[in-house]
């Protein structure tokens, strides 16, 4: 299917919000917290890219904040990545840039709001892996995603599959226009304050240790122990850096505004040394 305009529908058993019994949107004091100090606004980055930061989420029983990318497409379309909760408000600024012509999933984590958002839009393709299909199969998916990119955005927002943890695979997506590198769970870059407000200190050493921090973007540790056949991801990740990215916008932490370049040399150097 990838690479094909016409989509096929997967369907099947109902889907819930939640991630193997363990995600769940926050809800309560703690949502409201959130969106009063951080509201759904698009921030440009670069040409005809925005993201806008959504809510957090409990995964494990932790916080993890969310955000969402719009790419605007050479056909005036827009491309969404891994939309966060819809809110009359972000789904209007969206609707401002452009008719919504494809939902992406990078990878079968961030999943929980495509239901949603393929409501809103129902002439949209969705895309996602075949991880992310198999799980959610109450979705019309248009196509499968892996490093080829389907003729829809080819030659506008390159993609690199990694397939090499047997808990998770991903899509790092690059947008050229903007030089922008879109990353879900491959790299975090959890800031302090976030950390201070919303992990328990011994998870904050953790994530110290770990190098799940501003200024080192390293994923989690489980990810990393269990990331095998190291030598058929770093041909793709020297390629990304290869591309000269300036920003690196990742779904859980801090935006890398400038030296994307130099952000992913430190963030992926437990992969290529």
């Amino acid at each position: 299917m990838q690479g094909e305009s016409g989509c096929s529908a997967v369907s099947g058993d109902r889907f819930r919000y939640r991630l193997d019994r363990t995600m769940t949107p926050l809800r309560g004091w703690k949502a409201f917290i959130w969106r009063t100090r951080f509201p759904h606004m698009l921030e440009p980055l670069g040409s005809d890219l925005w993201f806008a930061d959504g809510g957090v989420v409990s995964f494990k029983g932790f916080d993890y904040p969310t955000r969402m990318v719009v790419v605007r497409l050479a056909d005036g379309g827009l491309w969404l990545w891994s939309p966060v909760e819809r809110t009359a408000a972000i789904e209007a600024e969206i609707r401002s840039l452009g008719p919504v012509r494809h939902i992406v999933s990078p990878d079968k984590l961030h999943y929980l709001f495509l239901e949603d958002w393929q409501a809103a839009f129902p002439d949209a393709n969705v895309w996602a892996t075949a991880t992310t299909i198999a799980k959610c199969r109450q979705l019309r998916f248009c196509g499968v995603l892996a490093d080829n990119p389907p003729a829809e955005w080819n030659g506008q927002v390159d993609q690199f599959y990694f397939t090499n943890s047997p808990f998770m695979d991903e899509l790092i997506f690059f947008h050229r226009a903007s030089r922008t590198a879109i990353i879900a769970d491959l790299s975090q870059t959890f800031s302090a304050t976030f950390l201070k407000h919303h992990w328990p200190w011994w998870m904050r050493a953790i994530a110290r240790v770990s190098k799940m921090i501003e200024g080192w973007g390293y994923p989690p540790i489980d990810y990393r122990v269990s990331f095998r056949n190291r030598s058929t991801a770093r041909p793709k990740i020297r390629e990304l850096i290869g591309k000269h990215p300036e920003h690196v916008v990742v779904a859980h932490g801090e935006v890398v505004r400038t030296g994307g370049e130099a952000f992913l040399r430190r963030a992926f150097s437990w992969l290529l040394h």
